[in-house]
Protein backbone atom coordinates (compact mmCIF):
# COMPACT_ATOMS: atom_id res chain seq x y z
CA UNK A 1 0.00 0.00 0.00
CA UNK A 2 1.49 3.40 -0.82
CA UNK A 3 2.39 6.10 1.40
CA UNK A 4 -0.39 8.55 -0.04
CA UNK A 5 -3.09 5.81 0.93
CA UNK A 6 -2.16 5.29 4.51
CA UNK A 7 -1.59 9.23 4.39
CA UNK A 8 -5.53 9.09 3.28
CA UNK A 9 -6.81 6.83 6.00
CA UNK A 10 -4.85 8.41 8.66
CA UNK A 11 -6.62 11.86 7.45
CA UNK A 12 -10.12 9.74 7.39
CA UNK A 13 -9.82 8.20 10.13
CA UNK A 14 -9.08 11.24 12.18
CA UNK A 15 -11.95 12.97 10.69
CA UNK A 16 -14.59 10.73 11.23
CA UNK A 17 -15.16 7.55 13.81
CA UNK A 18 -16.40 3.96 13.01
CA UNK A 19 -19.56 4.94 13.96
CA UNK A 20 -19.82 8.17 12.08
CA UNK A 21 -19.23 6.30 8.80
CA UNK A 22 -21.52 3.45 9.95
CA UNK A 23 -24.56 6.75 10.35
CA UNK A 24 -23.63 7.71 7.09
CA UNK A 25 -23.54 5.23 5.32
CA UNK A 26 -27.45 4.02 6.86
CA UNK A 27 -27.94 7.82 6.41
CA UNK A 28 -27.37 7.19 2.18
CA UNK A 29 -29.18 3.88 2.16
CA UNK A 30 -32.31 5.33 3.74
CA UNK A 31 -32.06 8.12 1.57
CA UNK A 32 -31.64 6.41 -1.66
CA UNK A 33 -34.54 3.71 -0.58
CA UNK A 34 -37.11 6.62 0.16
CA UNK A 35 -36.26 8.36 -3.03
CA UNK A 36 -36.81 5.37 -4.95
CA UNK A 37 -39.85 4.49 -3.71
CA UNK A 38 -41.49 7.90 -2.71
CA UNK A 39 -45.30 6.94 -3.75
CA UNK A 40 -44.69 3.94 -1.35
CA UNK A 41 -43.37 6.84 1.23
CA UNK A 42 -45.90 8.95 0.76
CA UNK A 43 -48.63 6.46 1.54
CA UNK A 44 -46.57 4.64 4.74
CA UNK A 45 -46.81 8.36 6.01
CA UNK A 46 -50.25 8.71 5.73
CA UNK A 47 -50.87 5.53 7.53
CA UNK A 48 -48.34 6.89 10.03
CA UNK A 49 -50.01 9.94 10.24
CA UNK A 50 -53.63 8.05 10.88
CA UNK A 51 -51.65 5.88 13.90
CA UNK A 52 -50.46 9.41 15.16
CA UNK A 53 -53.96 10.45 15.46
CA UNK A 54 -56.47 7.82 15.70
CA UNK A 55 -54.37 5.79 18.68
CA UNK A 56 -50.47 7.75 19.45
CA UNK A 57 -51.90 11.15 20.55
CA UNK A 58 -55.23 10.35 22.25
CA UNK A 59 -53.97 7.48 24.33
CA UNK A 60 -50.43 8.80 25.04
CA UNK A 61 -50.96 12.65 25.28
CA UNK A 62 -52.97 12.76 28.39
CA UNK A 63 -50.71 10.70 30.32
CA UNK A 64 -48.08 12.89 29.27
CA UNK A 65 -49.44 15.84 30.24
CA UNK A 66 -50.88 14.32 34.06
CA UNK A 67 -47.01 12.17 34.47
CA UNK A 68 -45.52 15.68 34.14
CA UNK A 69 -47.70 17.48 36.02
CA UNK A 70 -47.50 15.14 39.11
CA UNK A 71 -43.68 14.78 39.31
CA UNK A 72 -43.38 18.97 39.14
CA UNK A 73 -45.58 18.55 41.97
CA UNK A 74 -43.72 15.81 44.17
CA UNK A 75 -46.35 13.23 43.48
CA UNK A 76 -43.36 11.08 45.53
CA UNK A 77 -44.87 12.56 48.11
CA UNK A 78 -48.03 10.48 48.54
CA UNK A 79 -46.85 7.19 47.70
CA UNK A 80 -46.31 4.97 50.95
CA UNK A 81 -43.13 4.50 52.21
CA UNK A 82 -42.89 1.19 52.66
CA UNK A 83 -43.31 0.98 48.76
CA UNK A 84 -40.73 3.43 48.11
CA UNK A 85 -38.12 1.65 51.03
CA UNK A 86 -39.05 -1.18 48.45
CA UNK A 87 -37.58 0.25 45.21
CA UNK A 88 -34.21 1.21 47.30
CA UNK A 89 -33.38 -2.07 48.46
CA UNK A 90 -34.28 -4.00 44.98
CA UNK A 91 -33.35 -2.10 42.69
CA UNK A 92 -31.36 1.03 44.23
CA UNK A 93 -32.91 4.39 43.45
CA UNK A 94 -34.01 7.22 45.31
CA UNK A 95 -37.72 7.58 45.76
CA UNK A 96 -38.25 10.07 42.89
CA UNK A 97 -36.68 7.24 40.57
CA UNK A 98 -39.07 4.68 41.62
CA UNK A 99 -41.63 7.61 41.11
CA UNK A 100 -41.03 7.51 37.84
CA UNK A 101 -40.07 3.91 36.89
CA UNK A 102 -43.88 3.00 38.25
CA UNK A 103 -45.43 5.53 36.30
CA UNK A 104 -43.49 4.30 33.62
CA UNK A 105 -44.59 1.02 34.55
CA UNK A 106 -48.60 2.20 33.90
CA UNK A 107 -48.43 4.89 31.20
CA UNK A 108 -45.75 3.35 28.83
CA UNK A 109 -42.77 5.16 26.83
CA UNK A 110 -41.90 8.08 26.80
CA UNK A 111 -43.95 9.06 29.62
CA UNK A 112 -41.41 7.25 32.29
CA UNK A 113 -38.25 8.46 30.83
CA UNK A 114 -39.30 12.23 30.71
CA UNK A 115 -40.33 11.79 34.80
CA UNK A 116 -36.85 10.80 35.08
CA UNK A 117 -35.37 13.73 33.05
CA UNK A 118 -37.88 15.86 34.95
CA UNK A 119 -36.82 14.37 38.39
CA UNK A 120 -33.22 14.77 37.46
CA UNK A 121 -33.42 18.45 35.87
CA UNK A 122 -34.89 18.69 39.52
CA UNK A 123 -31.97 17.21 41.24
CA UNK A 124 -34.22 14.44 42.76
CA UNK A 125 -31.80 11.81 41.59
CA UNK A 126 -28.32 11.37 40.16
CA UNK A 127 -26.84 10.85 36.69
CA UNK A 128 -25.96 7.32 37.33
CA UNK A 129 -29.18 6.49 38.30
CA UNK A 130 -30.89 7.96 35.21
CA UNK A 131 -28.98 6.57 33.36
CA UNK A 132 -29.70 2.95 34.42
CA UNK A 133 -33.15 3.77 34.87
CA UNK A 134 -33.91 4.62 31.78
CA UNK A 135 -34.33 1.10 30.73
CA UNK A 136 -37.03 -0.05 33.34
CA UNK A 137 -39.00 3.37 32.55
CA UNK A 138 -39.62 2.44 29.19
CA UNK A 139 -42.01 -0.45 28.34
CA UNK A 140 -44.82 -1.03 26.44
CA UNK A 141 -48.32 0.47 28.41
CA UNK A 142 -50.85 -1.81 29.79
CA UNK A 143 -53.66 -0.49 27.34
CA UNK A 144 -51.49 -0.88 24.05
CA UNK A 145 -50.39 -4.27 25.03
CA UNK A 146 -53.36 -6.04 26.65
CA UNK A 147 -56.10 -3.98 23.91
CA UNK A 148 -53.74 -3.53 20.81
CA UNK A 149 -51.98 -6.41 20.71
CA UNK A 150 -54.10 -9.29 22.62
CA UNK A 151 -57.27 -8.50 22.05
CA UNK A 152 -56.70 -6.68 18.18
CA UNK A 153 -54.05 -8.70 16.85
CA UNK A 154 -54.47 -11.97 19.00
CA UNK A 155 -58.15 -11.83 19.64
CA UNK A 156 -57.51 -12.63 23.50
CA UNK A 157 -57.02 -10.76 26.52
CA UNK A 158 -55.47 -13.18 28.38
CA UNK A 159 -52.77 -13.12 25.58
CA UNK A 160 -52.06 -9.79 26.26
CA UNK A 161 -52.22 -9.50 29.93
CA UNK A 162 -49.55 -12.27 30.24
CA UNK A 163 -46.91 -10.76 27.82
CA UNK A 164 -47.71 -7.46 29.81
CA UNK A 165 -47.07 -9.20 33.09
CA UNK A 166 -43.73 -10.60 31.14
CA UNK A 167 -42.64 -7.24 30.00
CA UNK A 168 -42.65 -6.19 33.64
CA UNK A 169 -41.06 -9.54 34.94
CA UNK A 170 -37.98 -9.07 32.31
CA UNK A 171 -37.24 -5.17 33.42
CA UNK A 172 -37.74 -6.30 37.05
CA UNK A 173 -35.18 -8.94 36.70
CA UNK A 174 -32.33 -6.48 34.70
CA UNK A 175 -33.12 -4.22 37.52
CA UNK A 176 -32.13 -6.88 40.03
CA UNK A 177 -29.38 -7.74 38.38
CA UNK A 178 -28.14 -4.45 37.17
CA UNK A 179 -28.45 -3.85 40.89
CA UNK A 180 -26.79 -6.57 41.95
CA UNK A 181 -23.30 -5.52 39.57
CA UNK A 182 -23.56 -1.92 40.22
CA UNK A 183 -23.83 -1.47 43.98
CA UNK A 184 -20.49 -3.83 43.98
CA UNK A 185 -18.80 -0.47 42.67
CA UNK A 186 -20.93 2.20 44.56
CA UNK A 187 -20.35 3.23 48.15
CA UNK A 188 -23.95 2.78 50.18
CA UNK A 189 -26.52 4.95 49.88
CA UNK A 190 -29.48 6.18 52.14
CA UNK A 191 -32.35 8.12 50.06
CA UNK A 192 -35.06 10.17 52.33
CA UNK A 193 -38.05 10.83 51.08
CA UNK A 194 -38.60 14.16 49.64
CA UNK A 195 -39.78 17.80 51.35
CA UNK A 196 -43.53 17.55 52.43
CA UNK A 197 -43.76 20.77 50.12
CA UNK A 198 -44.19 21.17 46.73
CA UNK A 199 -41.04 22.80 44.51
CA UNK A 200 -41.96 26.79 45.29
CA UNK A 201 -40.78 27.84 42.29
CA UNK A 202 -43.73 26.55 39.74
CA UNK A 203 -46.87 26.49 41.68
CA UNK A 204 -51.07 26.28 41.07
CA UNK A 205 -52.18 26.99 37.37
CA UNK A 206 -48.64 27.68 36.08
CA UNK A 207 -47.67 24.30 37.03
CA UNK A 208 -50.12 22.79 34.84
CA UNK A 209 -49.68 25.32 31.91
CA UNK A 210 -46.12 24.00 31.66
CA UNK A 211 -46.65 20.87 31.78
CA UNK A 212 -49.12 20.63 28.87
CA UNK A 213 -46.38 23.07 26.82
CA UNK A 214 -43.64 20.72 27.48
CA UNK A 215 -45.93 17.48 27.11
CA UNK A 216 -47.22 19.00 23.50
CA UNK A 217 -43.50 19.30 22.56
CA UNK A 218 -42.87 16.08 23.18
CA UNK A 219 -45.73 14.74 21.20
CA UNK A 220 -44.71 16.37 18.50
CA UNK A 221 -41.11 14.33 18.53
CA UNK A 222 -42.70 11.40 18.98
CA UNK A 223 -45.31 11.63 15.74
CA UNK A 224 -42.34 13.23 14.33
CA UNK A 225 -39.93 9.57 14.67
CA UNK A 226 -43.64 7.63 14.03
CA UNK A 227 -43.98 9.18 10.52
CA UNK A 228 -40.38 8.53 10.00
CA UNK A 229 -40.17 5.22 10.50
CA UNK A 230 -43.46 4.31 8.89
CA UNK A 231 -41.99 5.50 5.79
CA UNK A 232 -38.06 3.71 6.23
CA UNK A 233 -40.27 0.18 7.22
CA UNK A 234 -42.63 0.44 4.43
CA UNK A 235 -40.00 1.35 1.72
CA UNK A 236 -37.88 -1.69 3.38
CA UNK A 237 -40.72 -4.15 3.57
CA UNK A 238 -40.94 -3.83 -0.25
CA UNK A 239 -36.99 -4.18 -0.65
CA UNK A 240 -36.79 -7.66 1.44
CA UNK A 241 -39.93 -8.97 -0.74
CA UNK A 242 -38.02 -7.89 -3.61
CA UNK A 243 -34.96 -10.01 -2.53
CA UNK A 244 -36.69 -12.76 -1.78
CA UNK A 245 -36.26 -13.21 2.16
CA UNK A 246 -38.62 -15.31 4.08
CA UNK A 247 -41.47 -14.22 5.92
CA UNK A 248 -39.73 -14.73 9.11
CA UNK A 249 -36.53 -12.43 8.33
CA UNK A 250 -38.42 -9.79 7.16
CA UNK A 251 -40.94 -10.04 10.55
CA UNK A 252 -37.58 -10.16 12.73
CA UNK A 253 -36.21 -7.33 10.88
CA UNK A 254 -39.78 -5.53 11.82
CA UNK A 255 -39.15 -6.05 15.20
CA UNK A 256 -36.01 -4.41 14.98
CA UNK A 257 -36.54 -1.29 14.10
CA UNK A 258 -40.49 -0.46 14.94
CA UNK A 259 -42.44 -1.55 17.41
CA UNK A 260 -46.50 -1.42 16.48
CA UNK A 261 -45.41 -2.88 12.89
CA UNK A 262 -43.35 -5.65 14.11
CA UNK A 263 -45.79 -7.12 16.27
CA UNK A 264 -48.41 -6.86 13.35
CA UNK A 265 -46.18 -9.00 11.23
CA UNK A 266 -45.59 -11.13 13.78
CA UNK A 267 -49.09 -11.98 14.96
CA UNK A 268 -49.76 -12.75 11.15
CA UNK A 269 -46.63 -15.77 10.99
CA UNK A 270 -48.15 -19.48 10.38
CA UNK A 271 -46.17 -20.51 12.97
CA UNK A 272 -47.92 -19.65 16.42
CA UNK A 273 -44.90 -20.21 18.88
CA UNK A 274 -42.48 -18.23 16.68
CA UNK A 275 -45.10 -15.17 16.33
CA UNK A 276 -45.63 -15.09 20.04
CA UNK A 277 -41.36 -15.59 20.78
CA UNK A 278 -41.02 -12.13 18.44
CA UNK A 279 -44.37 -10.18 19.60
CA UNK A 280 -42.33 -10.87 23.01
CA UNK A 281 -39.07 -10.16 22.11
CA UNK A 282 -40.49 -6.43 20.19
CA UNK A 283 -42.52 -5.79 23.13
CA UNK A 284 -39.41 -6.07 25.82
CA UNK A 285 -36.49 -4.31 23.17
CA UNK A 286 -39.36 -1.81 21.95
CA UNK A 287 -37.57 -1.04 18.79
CA UNK A 288 -35.31 1.77 17.22
CA UNK A 289 -38.22 4.01 16.38
CA UNK A 290 -39.04 4.07 20.14
CA UNK A 291 -35.25 4.38 21.47
CA UNK A 292 -34.74 7.61 18.98
CA UNK A 293 -37.83 8.95 20.93
CA UNK A 294 -36.31 8.03 24.11
CA UNK A 295 -33.51 9.55 23.46
CA UNK A 296 -34.98 13.03 21.78
CA UNK A 297 -37.60 13.28 24.57
CA UNK A 298 -34.30 13.12 27.48
CA UNK A 299 -31.82 15.07 25.19
CA UNK A 300 -35.03 18.07 24.97
CA UNK A 301 -35.81 18.14 29.16
CA UNK A 302 -31.77 17.39 30.31
CA UNK A 303 -30.77 19.67 27.36
CA UNK A 304 -26.60 20.61 27.21
CA UNK A 305 -26.32 17.67 29.80
CA UNK A 306 -24.47 14.98 28.13
CA UNK A 307 -26.19 11.74 28.56
CA UNK A 308 -24.68 8.40 28.13
CA UNK A 309 -26.90 5.93 26.67
CA UNK A 310 -25.36 2.50 26.66
CA UNK A 311 -26.74 1.39 29.97
CA UNK A 312 -30.49 2.09 28.05
CA UNK A 313 -29.56 -0.02 25.12
CA UNK A 314 -27.96 -3.01 26.36
CA UNK A 315 -30.63 -3.08 29.36
CA UNK A 316 -33.56 -2.87 26.77
CA UNK A 317 -31.82 -5.84 24.46
CA UNK A 318 -31.17 -7.86 27.78
CA UNK A 319 -35.08 -7.00 28.46
CA UNK A 320 -35.79 -8.24 24.90
CA UNK A 321 -34.03 -11.61 25.53
CA UNK A 322 -35.70 -12.06 28.88
CA UNK A 323 -39.24 -11.37 27.67
CA UNK A 324 -38.92 -13.77 24.60
CA UNK A 325 -37.45 -16.62 26.87
CA UNK A 326 -39.97 -16.58 29.63
CA UNK A 327 -42.76 -15.63 26.92
CA UNK A 328 -41.77 -18.91 25.52
CA UNK A 329 -41.42 -20.74 28.66
CA UNK A 330 -44.79 -19.81 29.63
CA UNK A 331 -46.46 -21.29 26.44
CA UNK A 332 -44.62 -24.44 26.43
CA UNK A 333 -46.32 -24.58 30.18
CA UNK A 334 -49.75 -23.18 29.52
CA UNK A 335 -50.07 -23.23 25.94
CA UNK A 336 -53.76 -22.63 26.07
CA UNK A 337 -53.21 -18.99 26.54
CA UNK A 338 -52.91 -18.60 22.48
CA UNK A 339 -56.60 -19.41 22.28
CA UNK A 340 -58.86 -16.75 21.53
CA UNK A 341 -61.69 -15.71 24.17
CA UNK A 342 -64.29 -18.00 24.47
CA UNK A 343 -62.67 -21.05 22.78
CA UNK A 344 -63.12 -24.48 24.46
CA UNK A 345 -60.46 -25.83 22.51
CA UNK A 346 -56.87 -26.81 24.28
CA UNK A 347 -55.55 -28.58 21.66
CA UNK A 348 -52.90 -26.47 20.32
CA UNK A 349 -51.20 -27.14 16.67
CA UNK A 350 -47.55 -27.52 17.36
Amino acid sequence: MTNAKLMGRKRLSSHFSAGDLLFLFFSIFCLCLILRNSELAISSIHRGLLLCARTVIPSLFPFMVLSEWMINGGIERFFPKKLLLLGEKLLGFSPSAFCAILLGAVCGFPVGAKCLCLAYRKGSISKRELERGLALASNPSSAFLISAVGVSLWGSRRFGTVLYATVLASSLLYGLFSWRFQKKREPKRTFTTSPDVPPQNVRGVRLFTDSVFSATASMLLVCAYILFFSALMGCLGMLVTHLGASTAVGTGLFCIFELSGGISAAAGLQDPMLAAWLTAFAAGWSGISVHCQILSVCDSVCKKEALSYRAYLFGKLAQGLLCSLLFGLIFWLFPQILLPDGSQNTGIPW
